[in-house]
């Protein structure tokens, strides 16, 4: 249920942000002008001084920044994304010069061509030099403006990697550029799309057909989502589509949940514990993100490594635990377990009683450890 967010849940989010939320005019060389923006940096940006943050950037940030703001908070303080540093432009008077393009190109010009500058040339810059951002960018807008996003993506080297298209007002050969750049895509990219039952009728009917163009590319570096809500309108969709979309573009980054245990993990023909690792390398690789492995996600790949009696990964699966929560009884645990069903009984009392003098976590606690390490010592009369 936490994942269904309404509007009236986003705004409730927002009505603390503002404390914590930068307005600032930048200057641009490009439009010979200066441009306002809102930057709103994580609440751990000041106490985590070494971190850095994915870039989530959203036009049209008079209306859509506060419940982007609002949606980032809340899957981040489940730890179902990371952290990151959000920023919106404001477009409310210049939305339309900002997202021009040509009638017959369809690419940007005028004050199209100065504003994707700004944005590629200056805007990011200004941020990359300004504020710990990391590799991993995400650019986010709502009808005409959406349109204009995937302008970023028509290059060989993306400026962003993820896109959230928010009931787009395509340019008449957007569809086919779309397609072309996914399908020609090199590294990895993020695709959004949405859509609703009530939405603009025109808008509505390109996006379909956009959708099954995607839907046709076949290109493993391409994770793409799309969704047409129900009931709702052109402009309700926002509500609903941009938790949709940060729930779908940061999935890599969330715990192991029942679903990924079951129908993933449970049913591997490789190694669990690969499993595991490879899940934190692709977060910290894509994403930018170093992400300790969560002490939850050690318990699910142990619990299917001893089904399956995996006792050599298991035992690796105990060092990694020991390596990364050194002060904590996890990975004497995960190796007591590992020695005991290996025929070492001895080894597997001294690791339970070694882990009995370290701190407790999660489920573990000194009277499991201290109960393990009698329960042999009391088998095989051990001292």
């Amino acid at each position: 249920m936490k994942k269904i967010i309404i509007l009236s849940f986003s705004l409730l989010f927002t009505l603390p942000v503002f404390s914590q939320t930068i307005t600032k005019s930048i200057e641009s060389f490009s439009m010979n002008s200066s441009r306002e923006i809102k930057i709103r940096l994580p609440k751990s940006y000041k106490k985590k001084t070494e971190k850095r943050y994915p870039l989530i950037l959203t036009l049209d940030g008079d209306y859509l920044f506060d419940p982007l703001v609002g949606n980032v908070k809340y899957f981040s303080y489940w730890d179902d994304m990371p952290e990151s540093i959000v920023v919106g432009i404001k477009q409310l008077q210049t939305r339309r010069e900002d997202c021009r393009y040509d009638t017959n190109s369809q690419m940007p010009e005028y004050e199209g061509k100065k504003f994707y500058d700004f944005i590629a040339t200056e805007l990011i810059s200004h941020l990359e030099e300004n504020y710990r951002v990391a590799k991993f960018k995400i650019i986010m807008g709502h009808d005409y403006t959406s349109n204009f996003i995937n302008y970023f993506m028509m290059k060989r080297d993306p400026l962003f990697q993820a896109y959230i298209n928010l009931s787009p007002e395509y340019a008449p050969s957007m569809g086919e550029r779309i397609g072309k750049a996914l399908a020609g895509a090199d590294s990895k990219l993020w695709y959004y799309l949405a859509t609703a039952s009530n939405d603009v009728k025109g808008l509505r009917e390109d996006i379909q057909g956009v959708n099954e163009a995607i839907s046709a590319v076949e290109n493993p570096n391409i994770k793409y989502f799309y969704n047409d809500f129900e009931d709702a309108s052109h402009y309700s969709l926002v509500a609903t589509g941009i938790p949709k979309a940060l729930e779908n573009i940061f999935s890599i980054y969330r715990p192991i949940n029942k679903k990924e245990y079951k129908e993933v993990i449970s049913t591997l023909e490789t190694s669990p514990y690969d499993y595991l690792t490879e899940k934190y390398k692709v977060i910290e690789d894509l994403l930018g993100v170093y992400k300790k492995v969560r002490v939850n996600d050690f318990v699910a790949i142990s619990t299917i490594l001893e089904e399956k009696e995996a006792w050599d990964d298991l035992e690796k699966l105990g060092a990694l635990a020991r390596k990364l929560y050194p002060e904590h009884m996890l990975g004497n645990y995960f190796l007591g377990n590992v020695y005991e069903k290996t025929g070492k009984p001895k080894q597997a009392m001294r690791t339970y009683q070694n882990g009995f003098l370290l701190q407790e976590i999660s489920f573990l606690t000194k009277d499991i450890m201290l109960q393990k390490a009698d329960r042999i010592k009391e088998d095989f009369g051990y001292r």
